[in-house]
């Protein structure tokens, strides 16, 4: 009997003494000590040419598809709607883009005509005097044209669409040139051409699909211990909104929480404070992975990753 009490007196020390070792790592792992911040490292990011031959009013102006709608008022009479029709179809023939009719209240460019000029100081008037864009967001990538307007308040002294031609051409967001034989010279004459310049600046515009473009815009964490402290801001700079976004947070190959950010339109921006996140105790190196699932078509996929490092 009393070896058998000292075997058992024995095995209960083992286990008291077991307990205390994991009690104690376990205090270690999670006790409160000095925040380290972690070192951020971006994946590569994408540029979009900012050197297009023909000048516009901002870098990169563009419609947010290349199909583009357009609404012409009915107040409008037959000559000065054909010459538009014309217009628009001899731009979609040299070009990648087309125009759709719609509704007014869907359409994109809206044309009008009056006999009266506008004035400059009008609360309605738009860029360019007869046509330009109305409407502008800038998402960084972009300035993505959410309305344009072109005003037919002049009978044209051409037996072409030449003016039409050209306010459209405002309307896409270009800018008159110093090239006299351009149709986007300030002065027009009707042996005015459309250059190649003009082509290929709306060719390699709407080369990019309309799509979004996810992009960490600010990134900063610390780690104390096991707990993981981190600001992120996630911006949407592309041409499209990101349906159901999520964020996810690895350490290593573990994914160890994700965020649901909803939708995020155009230029529109998500923030997410997070305090006290628990991450492997070992962990030296912290993933942040925007559509971690890769389920949302992007311009660009190689940006959405985040690695965060101890220094």
């Amino acid at each position: 009997m009393n070896k058998k009490a000292g075997f058992f007196n024995n095995l209960l020390i083992i286990l008291m003494l077991g307990a205390l070792v994991a009690a104690g790592y376990y205090l270690y792992i999670n006790f409160p000590r000095e925040a380290i911040q972690l070192i951020t490292q971006r994946t590569p990011d994408i540029q979009v040419n900012n050197t297009l031959p023909s000048k516009q009013f901002y870098d990169n102006m563009r419609y947010s598809d290349r199909i583009i709608t357009y609404h012409i008022s009915e107040s409008c009479p037959e000559s000065k709607s054909d010459r538009m029709k014309e217009a628009l179809d001899t731009i979609e023939a040299k070009t990648i883009i087309s125009f759709i009719s719609t509704e007014k209240e869907n359409a994109q460019i809206k044309i009008l005509c009056s006999d009266i000029s506008p004035d400059a100081d009008e609360a309605n008037h738009f860029v360019a005097g007869e046509g330009g864009p109305s409407k502008v967001l800038n998402s960084t990538l972009y300035s993505v044209i959410i309305e344009g307007k072109v005003a037919l308040y002049r009978e044209g002294s051409c037996d072409n669409s030449n003016v039409e031609i050209h306010e459209v051409l405002h309307a896409l967001g270009f800018d008159h040139n110093n090239n006299p034989k351009s149709i986007l010279y300030p002065t027009l004459k009707c042996d005015q051409q459309i250059d190649q310049e003009i082509i290929d600046s709306i060719n390699e515009l709407y080369e990019t699909e309309s799509l979004p473009d996810l992009v960490f815009d600010e990134v900063s964490a610390n780690k104390s211990g096991r707990y993981l402290n981190f600001h992120i801001e996630v911006l949407n700079r592309g041409l499209k909104e990101a349906k159901s976004v999520e964020v996810g947070i690895y350490a290593g190959n573990t994914l160890v929480d994700s965020f649901d950010l909803k939708d995020i339109t155009i230029g529109a921006k998500k923030i997410i404070d997070v305090q006290n996140l628990k991450v492997p105790f070992n962990a030296e190196k912290i993933d942040f992975v925007i559509d971690h699932e890769s389920e949302i078509p992007e311009i660009s996929e190689d940006n959405n990753k985040v690695v965060l490092t101890i220094s």
